[in-house]
């Protein structure tokens, strides 16, 4: 009988290691995904930024020259990380 008990226990002691990996895999999935999603997060952030510096820029060429331009960029940048 105590080899029936100490299989069963055996058994059991590899079935619950199978589950804390498995939920271990899980969570590292998870990190992983959540580290993705908060580097493409902030690379959207970055061109979104640097495309209405840009605009602004342009914009603000046509209507004052250097000095406008140079307004325009800091507008565009300004509303890119307000709104953003």
């Amino acid at each position: 009988m105590a080899r029936g008990l100490l299989g069963v226990g055996q058994e059991q002691k590899k079935q619950a290691y199978a589950g804390l990996l498995g939920s271990a895999r899980i969570e590292a999935q998870q990190d992983i995904a959540e580290q993705s999603l908060k580097q493409q997060k902030e690379m959207a952030e970055a061109t979104t930024a640097g495309t209405l510096a840009g605009s602004g820029a342009a914009i603000g060429f046509m209507v004052g020259g250097p000095v406008g331009a140079a307004t325009g960029a800091a507008i565009g940048f300004l509303t890119a990380k307000l709104f953003g």
